[in-house]
């Protein structure tokens, strides 16, 4: 058998997009795949015969986006490097195609003049849509050719935060709803221009929009609910401003069903309730509690690309995903407030999925295992798994003679008597009279979760020789909201946790030799990587990735700084400073000694290049062993979806490090 090898993360295939199509009768979906030479990524649309389980794809090419269905027998697909003409640098179009399931034949649909993000069929030749626009941004049809591209090179900044990860600067810039007639081109807003629009539902003459109205400031993660009345015009509001934070809205007949959270108890990452708005009466009533559920938290891994369905109305209900504990499953809530599990693949988690009165279809991974497409009955329920059937193997290949280290789960009881789930992967071929080196990797988030999902970095590192271990502390998701509430307590409470399961796996496996340990971890787990660098010598090497190591300096370059950066450390730099000083990793620098790298992206806005520079330069100072590698054009999803070559040189590096100072060589 064959070890998995680090440059093995671009041999892998990812599924996505599970559609069902309107008699139910087909699922249409995307696979993903690297493209080495080009150093992208290839996505093609793909359809499945359920009855004959037969797997066709729609296209070679590796344009294809987002896609919907708009009969039994026609795809709707976003395309890429489709346009009807050649577009100049200033100008955004989003391209459409429509392909025959049956005989694979494209056709050029229409184009927008759009960025164009999410998109819904409504009726025949209506669609509704989300597109960028910007205040900013000339317009190329009454503004000259060379105006438009010296445009190009300055950036106006009259809001704060300026930036966005993933989206750049975004000063001016709204994600606003539209509708687009296909017969006439006409474009027409819906929202205004001053409203972000996150996500919207269609009714039948009514649509649901969870959005924000926000100009110059946005210190918090309020989102309102409105409707809007197709026939009217008018804009209804069902959770006004300020009030909390809507994360969903579906309709259920005559009942809006929604998500919200006030976020008062437990700050701007609270988790959301179930609320239903009756439209005949006009009133809102709560449903019920969450029970410690994440409605659409999940479980952490980096064999995952692209998108899919998190909610739908299905009958009588709406069908969500949402964490507890370590998996991710599919729920079901009425408008009677019964909220109940409607189906899992034990142990494992559910990405995405579509479903309809007869068939759940959904994009998941069983435990050691990457993603494919699953299906069953409506009926299925978490005690009948036997009912799913795998449809899809896109990694089937590539698996067929390599080693999967088994994920086993190691649970301990802290010393504030809480338990702590965790989990050890032995490296390739253990022996158990023999020590090993090991990594204790630790999760970003905080609220996050690992699970017994395949992530390929653990994987690569088994097969390079390492045990490797990692848990979920408090701080983490999935164990309710006592459990994940370290605001204010970052590198306290949490950092105990961590360093009290490794005092659990270095005893319950003396396999691992206790000088030849490494941790590694980004976001949160960077901050946590900085902050065990100034306060233990126990490891060997650390690598510290999209870190903050200074809250003060963050509080206002970060995109999330307002948000999280307040709560995190528990105040903000003019009234709290000592405070912020206090979490702050870079506080403690005089006290590093462990050899340590830093790896950021330099268009990384939630972790900002700065808090890796400072830490980096000030290990310098302090004469401690330091190596810094800087990614050009990718962000804060650098380990999960960066560029392949990217994604390898990040595991080269790391490997290198931790192999340098551990003394194992580089596989």
């Amino acid at each position: 058998m064959e070890n998995i090898l680090l440059e093995d993360i671009a041999a892998l295939k990812f599924i996505s997009a599970p559609t069902l199509s309107p008699d139910g009768s087909r699922l249409a979906c995307v696979v993903t795949e690297s493209d080495w030479k080009a150093n992208d990524y290839k996505t093609n649309a793909a359809v499945v015969e359920l009855s004959a389980g037969t797997v066709t794809p729609l296209g070679t090419e590796g344009k294809d986006g987002a896609i919907l269905w708009e009969d039994g027998d026609t795809l709707l697909i976003q395309t890429k490097g489709g346009a009807a003409k050649e577009k100049k640098a200033y100008e955004t179009v989003t391209d459409y195609e429509r392909v025959n399931v049956r005989t694979g034949e494209r056709t050029q649909a229409f184009s927008i003049g759009k960025n164009v993000g999410q998109i819904k069929k409504w009726k025949d030749g209506l669609y509704v849509l989300t597109a960028e626009y910007d205040k900013n941004a000339p317009d190329p049809a009454t503004t000259p050719e060379d105006e438009c591209m010296e445009a190009l090179d300055y950036h106006v900044i009259e809001e704060a935060p300026l930036w966005e990860n993933g989206k750049g600067f975004i000063s001016g810039k709204r994600q606003v709803l539209y509708l687009f007639e296909e017969a006439s081109g006409a474009l027409t807003p819906i929202t205004n221009p001053t409203t972000e629009v996150y996500d919207f539902s269609l009714g039948e003459d009514v649509i649901a929009i969870v959005g924000r109205d926000w100009k110059d400031l946005v210190t918090d993660t309020c989102r309102e609910l409105y409707l809007y009345h197709a026939e009217s015009g008018e804009m209804e509001v069902i959770v006004p401003q300020k009030a909390g934070k809507v994360e969903w809205a579906s309709f259920v007949e005559d009942q809006l069903i929604y998500t919200f959270t006030d976020n008062k108890s437990y700050g701007n990452t609270q988790m959301c309730d179930f609320y239903a708005y009756d439209m005949t009466e006009q009133k809102s009533r709560f449903l019920c509690t969450n029970d410690g559920m994440a409605v659409g938290g999940g479980v952490l891994t980096d064999v995952c690309y692209g998108g899919g369905t998190t909610y739908k109305t299905v009958g009588d209900a709406v069908f969500f995903v949402g964490l507890e504990g370590y998996e991710r499953a599919l729920y079901s809530v009425d408008a009677t407030g019964t909220r109940k599990k409607k189906a899992a693949l034990s142990p494992g988690s559910i990405q995405w999925f579509d479903a309809d009165e007869k068939t759940i279809c959904v994009v998941a991974a069983e435990q050691d295992k990457c993603m494919d497409l699953y299906c069953a009955p409506c009926e299925t329920t978490p005690e009948t798994p036997e009912h799913w059937k795998q449809l899809t193997a896109v990694n089937e290949a590539y698996f067929m003679g390599k080693y999967v280290a088994k994920t086993e789960y190691v649970p301990f009881v802290n010393s504030a008597g809480i338990s702590i789930d965790g989990w050890v992967i032995k490296p390739v071929g253990y022996d158990a009279k023999k020590t090993y080196p090991a990594v204790f990797e630790i999760h970003g988030g905080p609220r996050a979760a690992y699970g017994t999902i395949f992530l390929h970095e653990m994987q690569a590192m088994a097969g390079a020789g390492y045990f490797v271990f990692f848990c979920n502390p408090r701080g983490s998701e999935g164990r309710g909201e006592e459990f994940a509430d370290i605001r204010g307590k970052h590198g306290t409470i949490d950092y105990d946790d961590l360093m009290e399961f490794m005092d659990h796996i270095l005893e319950k496996f003396p396999q691992i030799d206790s000088h030849r340990v490494a941790a590694a971890g980004g976001s949160y787990a960077g901050f946590m990587c900085n902050w065990i660098e100034g306060h233990t010598d126990r490891f060997a090497a650390i690598a510290s990735q999209r870190s903050v190591s200074d809250f003060v300096a963050d509080y206002c370059i970060s995109d999330i700084g307002f948000t999280y950066d307040r709560e995190a450390a528990g105040g903000d730099p003019w009234n709290d400073t000592e405070k912020l000083w206090f979490h702050s990793p870079y506080r403690y620098a005089p006290f590093a000694k462990t050899p340590i790298l830093f790896i950021h992206s330099l268009c990384d806005y939630d972790c900002t290049i700065d808090q890796g520079v400072m830490m980096f330069q000030a290990m310098k100072y302090f004469g401690v062993p330091s190596r810094m590698c800087l990614f050009e054009g990718e962000n804060h999803e650098l380990s999960r979806t960066g560029k392949p070559r990217h994604r390898v040189r990040r595991l080269k590096e790391i490997f290198s490090w931790i192999g340098t100072y551990l003394g194992q060589e580089e596989k």
